[in-house]
Parts: C-alpha cells; sequence; structure tokens
C-alpha cells in the first residue's frame, strides 16, 4: 500500500511512502510547503499549519488566513457533512466553512469551540488538535481540562500525567454543547471510527487505544496496545488489515530515534516498525490517492523554496513510474 504522510517541524513536509516496498518513493522538502494536518477535497489536497490553509490544486497554490485574535497553530483538517473543518489550536476551537463554497472564501466565526464563554481564555488553552464526525457533533481530542500552558513551565508532568481527554461536542442554540466522554490519555492524537469503535493514539505514551462506545455515549477503553517506548505515536490509518501508525521523534530526548511508521495487527498484537526518514514527525497518515498526487507533485515541485530558517532543506523529488 503506498501512503502520504504529512510532517511537522521536519525538513520533509509531505512523504509518499510504499509499506511493502518499506521505503519512500517521493516527498516534498520542508522549505517548499509547511504541513501539519492533511486532507483530500475533490482532486485538492488541503493543508493546515501555522495560521492557514494551504490549497494545493493542478492549477497553483494558493493560502488562506485563518481568524484571531490567538495565533491559530492550525493542526488537523477534514471534510465533515458538507463543510470543511480546521482546527485552530491556538484558538480552542474548530472553524468550518461549506465544502461548496469559492476557493479562498473565509472559515466563519461560527464554530465548536469546548471553552465557548470564557473570558480572556490563554493562546492554546487545551490543545485542541483532532476531531472526527461523530452523532450531531464531533469527538475531539485535547492535553488537558483547563489551560495547561502554566504547568508547561513549572516542571509538571504535562504529557505523561495521564490529563489527556476525549470531547463530545455539538451546536444547540447558537452555542456549543461539550462533555468529557473519555479521559485518563497522554497528549491524545488521530481520532479514527472504524467498525462502530473509536481509536485514538496516546502520543507521548507511545499506545494506541480502542474504545467501545457505551449506550450513555461515554467511551469504554477495550484495548490498549503499547506500540513504542522510542516515539510519539501521532497520525493513524486502517489499511483494511492492519493499522499504520506514524512514529515521530521526541522532542524531549537527547538522542531522537528516526521518523518511522508502525504497523498494527489489533487481532495477533503483532507491531513492525519501518525508518521512513532521519529524525522528524509524522502528524497524519492518508492513502496516497495517485489520480490526485500525480497531477500535484508537478505543481508542489516548482515551488520556489522560501528562507523562513537555517535548516539544510534536500532537493525536490519526482514521481517515479508506477
Amino acid at each position: 500500500m503506498r501512503v502520504l504522510l504529512s510532517c511537522v517541524n521536519s525538513l520533509v513536509s509531505l512523504v509518499g511512502y510504499d509499506t511493502d516496498a518499506r521505503q519512500a518513493f517521493w516527498y516534498c522538502p520542508g522549505n517548499l510547503l509547511r504541513a501539519c494536518g492533511a486532507c483530500y477535497e475533490g482532486q485538492d489536497l488541503l493543508l493546515a499549519s501555522d495560521g492557514f490553509v494551504t490549497r494545493i490544486s493542478p492549477q497553483g497554490v494558493s493560502q488562506q488566513a485563518l481568524p484571531g485574535p490567538h495565533p491559530n497553530l492550525a493542526h488537523s483538517i477534514h471534510p465533515i457533512g458538507g463543510m470543511l473543518g480546521v482546527v485552530d489550536t491556538g484558538n480552542s476551537r474548530i472553524l468550518m466553512r461549506p465544502s461548496d463554497a469559492p476557493v479562498g472564501a473565509a472559515l466563519p466565526s461560527i464554530a465548536l469551540d469546548p471553552l465557548e464563554g470564557w473570558e480572556n481564555r490563554p493562546m492554546d488553552a487545551i490543545h485542541l488538535n483532532d476531531f472526527l464526525p461523530w452523532g450531531e457533533g464531533v469527538l475531539a481530542s485535547c492535553f488537558h481540562y483547563h489551560p495547561f500552558g502554566h504547568y508547561k513551565t513549572k516542571g509538571y508532568d504535562w504529557h505523561g500525567g495521564g490529563h489527556g481527554l476525549i470531547l463530545g461536542m455539538h451546536r444547540a442554540h447558537g452555542m456549543t454543547v461539550s462533555r468529557v466522554l473519555a479521559s485518563g490519555l497522554n497528549c491524545p492524537h488521530s481520532l479514527v471510527a472504524h467498525e462502530g469503535d473509536v481509536y485514538c493514539c496516546s502520543s507521548s505514551r507511545g499506545e494506541f487505544l480502542r474504545y467501545a462506545v457505551q449506550p450513555s455515549g461515554l467511551l469504554y477503553e477495550a484495548a490498549r496496545w503499547k506500540v513504542s517506548d522510542t516515539h510519539f505515536i501521532r497520525g493513524a490509518l486502517h489499511d483494511g488489515e492492519r493499522w499504520l501508525l506514524g512514529g515521530s521523534s521526541i522532542r524531549r530526548l537527547k538522542e531522537q530515534s528516526p521518523m518511522s511508521l508502525y504497523t498494527l495487527d489489533e487481532h495477533s498484537g503483532a507491531i513492525t516498525c519501518d525508518t521512513v526518514a532521519g529524525a522528524g514527525e509524522i502528524y497524519d497518515v492518508l492513502p496516497w490517492d495517485d489520480a490526485v498526487m500525480a497531477a500535484l507533485v508537478p505543481v508542489i515541485n516548482a515551488l520556489p523554496p522560501n528562507q523562513w530558517d537555517d535548516n539544510v532543506y534536500p532537493a525536490p523529488m519526482g514521481l517515479p513510474d508506477f
């Protein structure tokens, strides 16, 4: 299977990886595009990063700035019920716009906001980072139940203390209704619904969890797999037989492990690990859509390099003949 990896804080921002050949076949240097979350919309690839959404189409590349007041730190981006949603992590909300809106149309201020009504909220209050459509609203993952930035500076175990949550959110009477459906996670990311259950990475513990849905709507932990002691696990895709999980270098470790892709057979518990590149961080794992990417890779490779830091980036790479 071929997959597309979106990478953040890395020398490459996109990687095409062949799980059968166990090697990368294409990458986008990080000085051409910045990426965090990624999704397809029709024949386009959309990337969320920093304070904007980047749209890559066969006609070219455009960017759409997200509204403040805080820097957005945009994370996941997904289609949802005829809308396009992007997690505005810096402002702790999910912004949405109709999928059929003109290219470049602004995302409206009406959003799913678990902190709606809070005054003077700090930037990146709870590290809201991912969501998936669920019932009449969404499930969303976040790092903490109250502003955690203060604790990050006090030697507090914010990444391993089990403060992460899965929230259920929907709109009612013009407001966001928010409810805690699961807790005890460590830096949760990458929510995926599969065969009626909910899967999530407990990233800083290197774990992957399966939740069963209770009649009350709460999520009950049904299984937990220890995937890695050396990687921050983030990015999850089921390929029809097994789970593909992104392994990111852990920033707080002195010796960083290489960017890797894990496979998990949840029935046998078998886990394998393949190295994708040197130190780097995977955020999303998507199926490689050759019908889309064959037209977009030449557009990406033709982009001029940016000079936003002093890193030495690799040269663009063309697609092989499949």
